[in-house]
């Protein structure tokens, strides 16, 4: 354990340029990468690291390999030592993985690409690359598997749309199951009330209740239809959408919302549609419930290919721990930011005492 977290913290160190990179030494032969005041071996320092990685000459050609790299890859350290990194890479990738290694001299670099395994399965990896030498002699790479990664975010993909479908589904089975019902139940009202002459006082205002109470209830379901899936999204776009949303939110909760959208600010793409929806939706319920904010907007630019959405509050702020535990597991920003993640996109937040920031960048195709 001491191994990995001072290896974990020398390549940080080095990316950093806090420290003096690498000095190269023959012994007996052959060439020893040594930190600059350490006699601790560069293979020492990255071997029971849980990450791949390898050393690379000035061609690309893996001069090193950790045994997390070579178990990853599926074979033993020999195979892998003396191969060009290309030749670990599918071949769609080869190009990227040279301007990579083309960037690295630069400074550092890093990129997504598919490794090859030994029996020629092909996995995403992340691929991180730093100079290790003052001659830029060495390169070292850090290689991790994102597989699970993969693996969950299309699991979260699917689990949101089809979070989406079941809201498009209640929605409609309320306004339309529901909806009928009451209106049948305010024909009937209807029959009585033509008879109220008929009836008590008591019976008569039991009625009058009734009426009214029928009329708060089609107006409590058509809001939720709505809120779940509102109509307008579909048939008018996002600018109508987040309007009505916006107003009806602002007299619900009391919190002066302000709006900017750009005149004909026109239709986006449905999925971004629903995602810019769905994250100022959320937003507003957590300024609403945790800010104690009096006010809140939400601007919305375009600017050549680029959607940029921003919603800020000058409520309380969120403690730092308090967000980087929203970072690592909290359901409702995570949600966000995959919906944002999906499009290809990124989401930011900013948060000190005197308010919190969400930014949203979409990417138009």
């Amino acid at each position: 354990m001491r191994l990995m977290e001072e290896a974990e913290q020398t390549l940080h160190a080095i990316r950093q340029g806090t420290v003096d990179a690498f000095v190269v030494q023959e012994a007996e032969g052959h060439r020893v990468y040594t930190l600059e005041g350490s006699d601790l071996p560069y293979s020492a320092l990255v071997e029971r690291m849980q990450q791949g990685a390898a050393m690379l000459d000035g061609r690309g050609c893996v001069v090193y390999c950790n045994l997390s790299l070579a178990e990853l890859l599926g074979t033993s350290r020999q195979a892998v030592i003396g191969r060009l990194l290309q030749d670990l890479i599918a071949p769609p990738d080869q190009s990227a993985c040279q301007k990579l290694l083309r960037d690295a001299q630069i400074g550092s670099s890093e990129g997504e690409m598919r490794l090859r395994l030994a029996d020629g399965i092909l996995i995403p990896a992340n691929f991180s690359f730093s100079v290790l030498s003052r001659d830029k002699s060495a390169t070292g790479v850090l290689v991790t598997d994102l597989t699970v990664r993969k693996q969950q975010s299309e699991f979260a993909s699917r689990l949101q749309n089809m979070q989406d479908e079941e809201r498009k589904r209640i929605a409609r089975e309320l306004h339309d199951s529901v909806g009928q019902l009451l209106a049948a139940i305010s024909m009937n009202n209807g029959i009585v009330q033509a008879q109220t002459h008929l009836l008590d006082a008591e019976a008569t205002r039991a009625l009058s209740d009734n009426v009214a109470l029928v009329d708060q209830v089609s107006s409590e379901i058509r809001t939720i239809s709505h809120l779940l899936h509102p109509p307008l999204l579909d048939l008018a776009g996002l600018t109508s959408a987040l309007r009505w949303y916006v107003d009806g939110f602002s007299e619900r909760s009391k919190i002066k919302v302000g709006l900017e959208i750009p005149t004909h600010f026109g239709r986006l793409p449905a999925e971004m549609e629903i995602a810019i929806f769905r994250i100022v939706q959320e937003c507003l319920t957590n300024i609403h419930r945790h800010s104690g904010s009096a006010a809140a907007s939400i601007r919305l630019r375009k600017e050549d290919n680029k959607i940029t959405v921003e919603i800020q509050d000058n409520g309380k702020g969120i403690p730092e721990e308090k967000q980087r535990e929203l970072t690592r597991s909290g359901l409702g920003f995570n949600g966000m930011r995959e919906r944002v993640r999906q499009l290809g996109g990124t989401l930011e937040i900013h948060s000190d005492q005197t308010g919190t920031l969400v930014s949203a960048v979409f990417e138009l195709t």
